[in-house]
């Protein structure tokens, strides 16, 4: 069964401005969205920091670093996939049935090309197979992004062009298009931009 992860942890001295407001709303609407526009069966894994109070449907793991940063992200990767991981900041608007399928049947993950530097990766969502959990095994306090990098990959612009973008640097300029995730990096998060009808519709 697909296994749908974030995370979730306190904000701490390590916590950038942009990333200090996330709580378990925030949670819920993620998983809402999946819930929307997922068809198949999942499990919904919210890794954190402290035991929370959580909408049904919602599965709790502890994030195991005592005091985590962007790193802890890496701790999803315990799940022996099919696996896809989003950051809370990701709003989902069209259905993903067909990404889910990938990940059951891929040998690779597939991560974004970064919408910066399109010739590597970036980890703004990532589709996961089974069978590679040593990716958070052998991991060793690297930064995130670039320990993923280093693992064989495939690039979800090429997979499914225009179905995983970034909103600033995709969807900001040119428009939703045919996007089925969206995903937020740095400044500008959905509760900054209550005025844009589809975060409207579907952070929810």
């Amino acid at each position: 069964m697909l296994t749908v992860c974030t995370l979730l942890w306190d904000a701490n001295s390590r916590s950038r401005d942009f990333s200090r407001m996330y709580d378990e709303e925030w949670v819920h609407k993620l998983y809402r969205g999946f819930r929307r526009n997922l068809t198949v069966p999942f499990r919904f894994v919210c890794f954190t920091d402290r035991p929370r109070i959580f909408d049904p449907g919602i599965e709790q793991d502890a994030i195991l670093a005592k005091r985590p940063d962007y790193g802890a992200c890496i701790e999803a990767y315990r799940t022996d996939g099919p696996m896809i991981l989003a950051g809370l900041d990701t709003v989902i608007v069209g259905n993903i049935d067909h990404l889910a399928t990938w990940c059951e049947k891929a040998g690779v993950q597939a991560l974004p090309r970064d919408p910066y530097h399109p010739r590597v990766a970036c980890n703004g969502v990532a589709l996961v197979p089974r069978g590679w959990t040593r990716i958070a095994h052998q991991h060793k306090g690297e930064n995130d992004m670039e320990w993923v990098r280093q693992f064989p990959h495939r690039f979800i612009d090429d997979l499914f062009p225009g179905e995983v973008v970034s909103f600033k640097g995709h969807v900001k300029k040119r428009g939703l298009g045919n996007a089925r995730i969206v995903y937020f990096h740095g400044q500008e998060k959905p509760h900054q931009l209550p005025s844009i009808g589809w975060i409207k519709e579907h952070w929810i």
